[in-house]
């Protein structure tokens, strides 16, 4: 299955959750439309923020816009009677936008976005470009570039990687500690947008303590063979105000299963064409994981 494929069927599954929303405003389900709205916007932000290469810039801008516009008739919904958001109807007319997606230009989108959020009450001028919620407020490296579970690939299986723990003897020395996560062929090039965790918070003596999901943004039976997951731990050096590597681990494609994982840690610099590997330790230490496989 070609990229292109890969995208029509994710744009398919958003319109049908959007479309799904749209049925439970208009039937007058205030609640479930909300939380259908939320997710998708969610959804929207982060792809039109982050740096994935299976859309357009001028998609990222189309997918930005619908996510605003989600979140108004959010407010809407929560404040009847009170001229804010959007109206269910301009909401509907962005839903030719978003199952055309890959065929449209920023420049036609059917809503005035910038006016409706001037239209809206109670609204911060702070806010009037930015609709993310606390946690996305935070410093960018705090919060990390985690991208949320696909909505929907049609029955296909999508893997998520609950990132529990790393094993470290100088645990409670690291600041601002994250991993990075990638997924790359067997020549060591991308395949799909790497993600940051948010920092963790959480040091033990012999551990720093992560406990997020990450969620593999393509169907694992469109991964090429001999692919592998990577995973850099990394820390902030205020001294030299450079975000440096610890150590590194990875996941052979084969080893992809529902369950627990632990990964042996190695020296870096990461390797990802996985030759010439060192460990970092002889001691007992490791990357401790949980797999789930998504359908």
């Amino acid at each position: 299955m070609t990229e292109k494929d890969n995208e029509e069927k994710v744009v398919t599954a958003w319109y049908s959750a959007f479309k799904t929303g749209t049925d439970h405003d208009l039937w007058g389900q205030p609640v479930e439309a909300i939380d259908g709205y939320r997710r998708l916007s969610k959804q929207f932000q982060k792809c039109s923020s982050s740096d994935t290469n299976r859309f357009t810039d001028e998609q990222k801008k189309i997918l930005g816009k619908i996510s605003i516009c989600l979140e108004l008739r959010c407010k809407s919904l929560q404040n009847p009677g009170i001229s804010e958001g959007i109206s269910l109807d301009d909401l509907k007319k962005i839903g030719a936008t978003l199952q055309n997606l890959v065929l449209q230009k920023a420049k036609d989108f059917p809503v005035d976005v910038l006016d409706a959020q001037l239209n809206s009450r109670e609204r911060n001028s702070n806010d009037i470009t930015d609709i993310e919620n606390e946690e996305d407020r935070q410093p960018l490296r705090e919060r990390g570039s985690l991208l949320p579970l696909p909505i929907s690939f049609g029955g296909r299986p999508v893997l998520s990687i609950r990132i529990m723990k790393i094993g470290l003897k100088d645990a409670k020395q690291f600041i601002d500690p994250f991993i990075s996560i990638y997924v790359k062929d067997n020549q060591g090039a991308d395949l799909t947008s790497h993600q940051d965790t948010p920092v963790a918070k959480c040091k033990e003596d012999s551990s720093v303590v992560f406990n997020v999901d990450v969620h593999v943004q393509k169907t694992l039976d469109s991964l090429p063979p001999g692919y592998a997951v990577f995973f850099e731990f990394k820390h902030f050096k205020p001294k030299k105000d450079t975000t440096s590597t610890r150590c590194w681990a990875f996941m052979e494609s084969d080893e992809i299963k529902e369950g627990p994982a632990v990964l042996e840690l190695y020296k870096k610099p990461a390797n990802f064409k996985r030759k010439n590997l060192q460990l970092l330790t002889v001691k007992p230490l490791y990357l401790h994981l949980k797999l789930s496989i998504n359908t």
